[in-house]
């Protein structure tokens, strides 16, 4: 991917990190759904990486059921943030780092989970996304995917638009339907999807590559 997009997408984020935990209480009752699905999906010994972890909200709360958890970020602010919720909290297992999604630097078959919550529609080219987590996820590995469905009714599409004049923008307004069609031509077979409400909802769906 082009220089130009990476520095525009570290640019907005960085810029907005300071203010991202207060805009996320607005949504606190569906990440707390989100994250007790997950919660349901990881074991003990597990080995995850949250890719687009923005400052930790999920990321703090699941490392204490996993055995080693990596957050990652394309904006060295919003990892400082997230790091220094790790330092406060005492956590020894869970580590940030500043790295894009688009080319995770971590070894093939590496984690037994991926997590990307709330970050595909919000990506150019979210399939070059899930090649490379499909590249690092070990065989029996499982992608977590929460996303908003910004094509979910005409309610949605109109909240949408106005979110994008902010900075906010949906390159995929997907339904639940073509959501599903998108993980699954990306080469991976679907175990979850759930309905998760808000005034945009998401769907939860948890996925296994194909080998």
């Amino acid at each position: 991917m082009s220089t130009a997009r990476v520095d525009k997408e570290r640019g907005f984020w960085s810029s907005f990190a300071p203010k991202y935990d207060t805009f996320m209480k607005r949504v606190g009752p569906a990440y707390e759904r989100i994250v007790q699905l997950i919660e349901n999906e990881v074991d003990p010994a597990d080995y995850v990486l949250e890719a687009a972890c923005g400052t930790g909200l999920i990321s703090m709360r699941i490392a204490p059921y996993v055995g080693r958890y990596f957050g990652c970020d394309i904006s060295p602010e919003m990892i400082e943030i997230a790091r220094s919720k790790a330092l406060s909290s005492g956590l020894s297992n869970v580590e940030f780092l500043v790295q894009d999604a688009y080319s995770l630097n971590f070894e093939d078959d590496s984690f037994d989970a991926v997590i990307l919550a709330n970050a595909l529609h919000i990506m150019l080219e979210p399939e070059k996304v899930l090649a490379n987590v499909s590249r690092i996820l070990k065989s029996e590995g499982l992608l977590i995917v929460p996303t908003y469905l910004h094509g979910s009714s005409l309610m949605s599409r109109a909240i949408s638009s106005i979110m994008g004049v902010s900075g906010f923008r949906a390159y995929h307004r997907w339904s639940a339907d073509t959501f599903e069609k998108f993980i699954e031509s990306c080469g991976y077979t679907i175990l979850r999807s759930i309905r998760i409400k808000d005034k945009i909802p998401l769907q939860y769906i948890s996925a296994v590559k194909n080998d």
